[in-house]
């Protein structure tokens, strides 16, 4: 699959057809991302934290380090190794190339993330000009190997190149992310209106959101890594980049 010959809807069946390969793989992340969720919610009850919309977010980011450190991103990396094959991730190479990467690849991530809050307290904009450019740089460092360095040049190629089917993909996959978060939220706010850390902890309606959701960001990865394989070719065949 190339740039040239993918379009927004292709990419996307692409990358949930990775999920579709790998059921039992695919459960059982998003029932760790439900559980380490709920972790945060125990902790703020056992704790007697305050009931605040900063202290759910610090310790729901808290929970989910584990799923963004390492399991996701070695999801990634088996996915990438199974669809290219490529020589720096070989299929017969790929855990190797993992366990060298993973840690390099949340550092790249973070300041990745650092950069794009510091441009987005002076203004929206430069923080999203920070993700747009350099978004692929931790992708680059975990499947690739490159150094910090190369790997955002290469992502700042990559946009130079691609940046109309980026934007496009981009655009369609936030939106059904959007569209079925808001449904999940909707529904739980009919069914729980206010919810106590104890209902966020134990109530069915609470534990279908988090597999929900937690099944959405899993997606949201996998699209993400369809999409950098389709345009990945423009590096060697610019020309053919939309």
């Amino acid at each position: 699959m190339s740039a040239a010959t993918s379009g927004p809807l292709e990419i996307l069946a692409t990358g949930l057809g990775h999920l579709r390969r790998h059921p039992f793989l695919t459960l059982g992340i998003v029932l760790l991302g439900a559980l380490l969720s709920a972790l945060a919610t125990l902790m703020q009850v056992r704790m007697r934290l305050p009931d605040d919309l900063t202290t759910q977010t610090a310790l729901g980011f808290a929970a989910m380090v584990p799923l963004l450190l390492y399991v996701v991103p070695r999801f990634q990396a088996y996915l990438d190794a199974e669809y290219l094959d490529h020589p720096k991730n070989a299929l017969d190479q790929w855990h190797d190339h993992f366990e060298a990467r993973w840690l390099k690849t949340f550092g790249a991530r973070m300041l990745l993330y650092l950069a794009a809050g510091l441009g987005a307290t002076m203004c929206f904009f430069p923080g999203l000009f920070v993700l747009a450019i350099f978004g692929w740089t931790p992708l680059r460092v975990l499947l690739r190997g490159d150094g910090l360095v190369p790997a955002a040049r290469t992502s700042l190629a990559l946009m130079t190149r691609a940046w109309p089917l980026v934007l496009r993909t981009i655009l369609l996959f936030l939106g059904a992310y959007l569209f079925v978060m808001v449904c999940v939220v909707s529904g739980i706010g009919f069914l729980i209106q206010e919810p106590t850390p104890w209902q966020r902890l134990t109530h069915p309606a609470m534990w279908a959101g988090r597999l929900v959701m937690g099944l959405l960001d899993l997606a949201l990865s996998v699209c993400l890594l369809a999409l950098y394989h389709a345009i990945e070719p423009a590096l060697e065949a610019p020309d053919k980049a939309e």
